[in-house]
């Protein structure tokens, strides 16, 4: 591992453990309050399956992927959660616990370039916020090459991913290094997902500008990025 890696990773694993550590699934008021809208679209899409089998890659404490077991807990249903984090998949694991869906959330600690996607696996892929911390540019176009193979027939891919990432101080202004290990360009990153996934139905796709602020390093980061929402069906 380079020492630029290095760095981002222990930086983003200290703000992580900050983060969870003060706040719990579903907590009102948290931005972990509930899934992601596109993911809450998603859901209801999956109502004539028997069977679902769901990757949430980079789940962090199951936001998404603890709601999708609720829903489906009737059929047989298996959620693969890869984050590579252990307070992640701790904290996944208790709160499986406490919504009763322990059966279903398969937990995992890997970082996500070294989990394995096999050919025609999943019903459903997502990686929310989480690809752009694969370690490297030509590891996340595998990565994506990986997850086009692994979704079966009719199968959807739910992607969100920052791109064009800018990383100040929160209160000096001073530039820093963003803390992504991958950070391409909005346009490229769109060109890269529409030639990957040509062939599949695009449900739907944009990018929204954010900026927020997170714990790094003793201080306050303030993010400002451009989200790619890229939703599609084989």
């Amino acid at each position: 591992m380079n020492d630029r890696l290095t760095r981002i990773r222990e930086s983003e694993k200290n703000s992580h453990i900050e983060t969870y550590s003060r706040e719990n699934l579903y907590d009102k008021n948290s931005w972990l309050q509930k899934p992601i809208k596109t993911v809450r679209e998603l859901i209801p899409l999956f109502s004539n399956y028997k069977e679902l089998r769901v990757l949430d890659l980079g789940c962090g404490i199951g936001r998404n992927s603890i709601c999708i077991a609720e829903t489906y807990q009737n059929i047989t249903c298996t959620v693969d959660c890869v984050d590579l984090l252990e307070i992640a998949i701790e904290k996944l694991n208790q709160s499986a616990k406490e919504y009763g869906v322990s059966e279903i959330i398969n937990g995992i600690i890997k970082p996500i370039e070294e989990y394995e996607i096999r050919q025609d696996s999943y019903d459903l892929i997502m990686a929310i916020s989480a690809l752009e911390h694969i370690d490297s540019e030509e590891s996340f176009i595998r990565k994506l090459s990986e997850i086009e193979n692994g979704v079966r027939e009719n199968g959807i891919v739910c992607l969100a991913i920052n791109s064009n990432v800018r990383e100040t101080n929160a209160k000096t202004k001073e530039p820093l290094e963003a803390q992504f290990e991958v950070n391409l360009p909005t346009e490229k990153l769109q060109l890269l997902l529409e030639d990957i996934f040509s062939d599949w139905r695009i449900l739907k796709t944009g990018v929204a500008a954010q900026e927020y602020d997170i714990p790094r390093n003793g201080s306050i980061s303030h993010l400002d990025t451009n989200v790619v929402t890229f939703v599609v069906q084989k």
